[in-house]
């Protein structure tokens, strides 16, 4: 078994992923041979199923990326059907309090490190290599609770301790509504959580991640926020990419409807 995620986090070195919602095994394998270090699958915010959330770990399986799930909430049923799947990691929402951070670590690990139930399948090969994916998946995976709002920044410096958090990833939109000021992204009350975060990884050694600030292509701003700490960057997903893309495409032939 072998995470790029895991060994880049693991080597202090910043991981670019992609958050995908349309449910296209297609779009998570071009992902990953594109060159994106990791998968997001988002299962909070679009009509993902089990089968569509399977069908995409098994593309990403197809490349070098790390396949992660973004669940709709903490339940340890949950994160255990898309980590017997074959899932390599679980980002949580509304992580809030260090117990909510346990319950969901501890369903990420097999006693007597934590509480998730044995029966992989296509995780273990359908069976072909049980003992191997449960000796090793324990320090494979990794759990990232999602830091939206204001209790979770309170918070923090304990969520960051638990056992079993591997690193978190800030929600700016969810956060930035939490502290009174919706899509603020440059107000200095977003800006300071955004660094009490990042303060409280460095404190503890564990990765913090947030969506990219600012644009990809300004080299300078991306080193900025790798040297200040960031190392799980969310760059864009399937929707902003085709959005984008489909309205460039479209302005740029609009001079035929004149």
């Amino acid at each position: 078994m072998n995470s790029r995620l895991k060994n880049l986090l693991a080597a202090d070195k910043p991981a670019f992923g992609i958050q995908l919602r349309f449910g296209s095994p297609a779009i998570a394998e071009l992902a990953g041979l594109a060159g994106f270090d990791w998968i997001l699958i988002d299962t909070e915010h679009a009509p993902q199923t089990p089968v569509t959330v399977q069908a995409q770990i098994q593309a990403a399986c197809c490349t070098p990326a790390t396949p992660i799930v973004r669940i709709t909430r903490t339940d340890p049923d949950l994160i255990k059907l898309y980590l017997d799947m074959g899932a390599l990691g679980i980002v949580a929402p509304f992580v809030n309090t260090p117990e909510e951070a346990k319950l969901g670590a501890d369903a990420c690990r097999y006693p007597p490190r934590g509480t998730r139930g044995w029966g992989p399948h296509r995780a273990a090969g359908y069976g072909l290599f049980e003992e191997e994916y449960t000796a090793e998946i324990d320090d494979m995976v990794i759990y990232a609770p999602i830091i939206e709002s204001s209790e979770a920044v309170a918070h923090i410096d304990d969520i960051m301790a638990v056992e079993g958090v591997d690193g978190c990833i800030v929600g700016p939109v969810d956060l930035c509504i939490s502290l009174g000021i919706p899509f603020r992204f440059d107000h200095p009350k977003y800006l300071g959580a955004l660094r009490r975060v990042r303060e409280a990884g460095q404190r503890t050694g564990k990765p913090v991640g947030h969506p990219l600030l600012g644009s990809m292509d300004d080299e300078e701003n991306v080193r900025r926020q790798v040297d200040e700490g960031v190392r799980l960057l969310l760059v864009g997903g399937d929707e902003p990419v085709l959005k984008d893309g489909f309205r460039r495409a479209a302005e740029a032939l609009a001079f035929l409807r004149s």
